[in-house]
């Protein structure tokens, strides 16, 4: 392994670009295994991707945290049939895409986002990688009745891990829950990003964000296990708990009855 291969991300403490916030925070001097797992390949294209997105945008990606997060779901429990709601320009695609190509499972991943730009840039990422055969982009309102059963369709079952990161609005949250949800396989994990108060903001039609959505649908379903984390956050920069992501996460569970 070359020097260059264990700096890798390490480099980016150096890097004052508010996108690079993870690797500013102390004691995180190492490479987490979603970067340290990487082929030199791999972690070329990355490298490339960043430059690329770092000139031109755009600028949105999930970092260390819940990429961590999934990528300990996945690779630990060979999650391999995953959707998820929101590409922006691709940095989740490319990951999860190697991570299903390393076990070996094709047609693992269906992303699906309403914008044709973010669309088109995350499909020439993926094949920039070489993962044609393991991630759809697919151009579609995640709100689509046809997009489940789109996804159904690609990933030969339901999903068993959904990932909604899309406009982070209120009102298409809340429907996203109840569409998806549904779509989800039995014993299935479903995560939102964006669920604390600080995410509140990303919501432009300023009506609560993913937050009031996912506290809200919660209370409807009692039944349904569900947690979150971060919920409280206000700013990224207050100290932070152990998860470190101040824009939260929560988890929804679907019982195998």
């Amino acid at each position: 392994m070359s020097d260059g291969d264990l700096l890798r991300s390490r480099a980016w403490r150096e890097n004052p670009g508010s996108r690079y916030w993870w690797h500013h925070l102390p004691g995180t001097d190492y490479v987490p295994p979603i970067y340290s797992e990487l082929t030199e390949s791999e972690w070329e294209t990355l490298c490339e991707w960043y430059k690329k997105t770092d000139q031109s945008g755009p600028i949105g990606e999930c970092t260390v945290p819940l990429i961590s997060l999934l990528h300990g779901i996945v690779m630990g429990s060979r999650a391999s049939r995953i959707v998820q709601l929101g590409t922006c320009a691709g940095y989740s695609a490319l990951l999860l895409g190697w991570m299903l190509r390393r076990m070996n499972a094709s047609k693992g991943l269906y992303s699906l986002d309403i914008d044709p730009a973010s669309c088109e840039m995350t499909r020439h990422w993926i094949a920039r990688a070489g993962l044609e055969d393991f991630v759809k982009i697919a151009e579609q309102n995640s709100l689509d009745p046809q997009a489940p059963i789109s996804a159904k369709s690609y990933l030969n079952g339901d999903p068993e891990l959904i990932i909604i990161d899309s406009s982070h609005e209120y009102q298409s949250t809340l429907g996203e829950l109840d569409v998806w949800f549904s779509a989800l396989a039995p014993g299935g994990i479903l995560v939102l990003h964006d669920v604390s108060r600080f995410a509140a903001e990303f919501d432009v039609t300023h009506q609560g964000g993913v937050g009031r959505a996912f506290t809200e649908w919660r209370k409807q379903h009692p039944e349904i296990e569900s947690f979150c984390l971060n919920a409280d956050s206000r700013s990224m920069d207050l100290p932070r708990p152990l998860y470190k992501d101040a824009c939260g996460v929560g988890l929804i569970h679907k019982g195998l009855n």
